[in-house]
C-alpha cells in the first residue's frame, strides 16, 4: 500500500478520495490550505494544511509519497471571474507539483483530476475520444488543458482523468438553468464512481492507451437532456415543462471509454441504481 497526498484533501470529492484510500489500506494524507476545513476527516486520514502555490510547502508535503492524487483547483464560477488566481493555482499550482515531484519523489505516480470541458462544446453527436483535439472555450477549460499538458509532458508515471459532469446521489434544489439543451446528448457519473476511478488510478496497471481517460458513467448514464431533467423532476413531482435550459449547449457529451473502465474498474453504480438513492433520499427528507 502506498502513502498517498490528496491535494484539495479537505473539499467534498477530496474528503471522499482520502476516506477510500485509507479504507483500502492506504496512508492518506489531506493537503489543503491552513483556512480549509479539516474536522470530520475519516479515521486513517491526516491533516495537511499547506499552499499549492509555495514550493516549499508542496515539497514538504511530498516527503515519503508513493503517490499524488491532484485535486485541488479554482472551479467555475470563480475560475472564470477571477482569471489570474485560476491560473495561478490551476496551473502553476500543478507545474509546482511535477517540478516537486520529479526532484523528490520521481518514481511516484501522480493522477490528475481533469474535466470533460477541455473537448469545448460538442459540434455534433458522436461520441468524444481521448484522442480528440482540445477546443476549451471559457477559463476553466483553459486551465484545465494547460495543466493536462503539464502532466503529461512531465514525464512521470502519471494518468489524467477527464471527469464528466458528476451526478451527486443526495436532493439537491434543482439549478435555476440546467447546464445543457433538452435534445443535447449527455453521460454523467455517478459521485462514487468518480471516487472509484480517482483511487483507481493510484495503483491500476496502466498502457499509454489508458494514460489519458475519459470518466463517464457508462451505457446506463447516456440520454438526453430533458430526460435526466423529467426524471429528477419526476421524483419531486415538478412538471418537466417548467424546466429553464441554457441557451447554449453545455459541455456533455458521449464518451468512448477505451479501456479507461477495465483498467479502474470505476463504473459500480449504473443510472437506476443512482435514481433509487436519490429517491431515497428524497424519501427521508419527507419523513423529517
Amino acid at each position: 500500500m502506498a502513502t498517498v497526498l490528496v491535494t484539495g484533501g479537505a473539499g467534498s470529492m477530496g474528503r471522499l478520495v482520502c476516506a477510500r484510500l485509507a479504507s483500502d489500506g492506504h496512508t492518506a494524507h489531506a493537503f489543503d490550505l491552513a483556512s480549509a476545513n479539516f474536522s470530520d476527516l475519516a479515521d486513517g486520514v491526516s491533516a495537511l494544511p499547506g499552499d499549492l502555490t509555495s514550493p516549499n510547502d508542496v515539497g514538504a508535503a511530498l516527503e515519503g509519497v508513493g503517490a499524488v492524487v491532484h485535486l485541488a483547483a479554482i472551479l467555475p464560477p470563480v475560475a472564470d471571474q477571477q482569471v489570474e488566481l485560476a491560473h495561478r493555482v490551476n496551473v502553476e499550482g500543478t507545474q509546482i507539483i511535477v517540478d516537486a515531484m520529479k526532484a523528490l519523489v520521481p518514481d511516484a505516480r501522480l493522477v490528475f483530476s481533469s474535466s470533460v470541458s477541455v473537448y469545448g462544446t460538442p459540434v455534433n453527436d458522436a461520441e468524444i475520444t481521448a484522442s480528440q483535439s482540445y477546443d476549451p472555450d471559457d477559463n476553466y477549460a483553459n486551465t484545465k488543458a494547460d495543466s493536462e499538458q503539464i502532466v503529461v509532458n512531465s514525464g512521470l508515471d502519471s494518468c489524467v482523468l477527464r471527469i464528466s459532469g458528476v451526478s451527486v446521489p443526495v436532493f439537491q434544489e434543482p439549478p435555476a438553468e440546467w447546464p445543457f439543451l433538452p435534445d443535447q446528448q449527455i453521460e454523467f457519473v455517478h459521485r462514487n464512481d468518480a471516487v472509484n476511478a480517482i483511487v483507481g488510478g493510484v495503483i491500476a496497471e496502466l498502457s499509454d492507451s489508458t494514460r489519458v481517460i475519459n470518466v463517464s458513467g457508462g451505457a446506463s448514464w447516456r440520454m438526453t437532456g430533458s430526460q435526466y431533467v423529467a426524471d429528477y423532476f419526476g421524483m419531486i413531482e415538478v412538471d418537466p415543462e417548467e424546466a429553464i435550459y441554457q441557451s447554449e449547449p453545455g459541455h456533455f457529451s458521449w464518451y468512448a471509454d477505451e479501456g479507461g473502465n477495465a483498467s479502474l474498474g470505476y463504473q459500480q453504480h449504473p443510472y437506476p441504481l443512482y435514481l433509487k438513492q436519490l429517491q431515497d433520499d428524497i424519501d427521508r427528507l419527507m419523513e423529517e
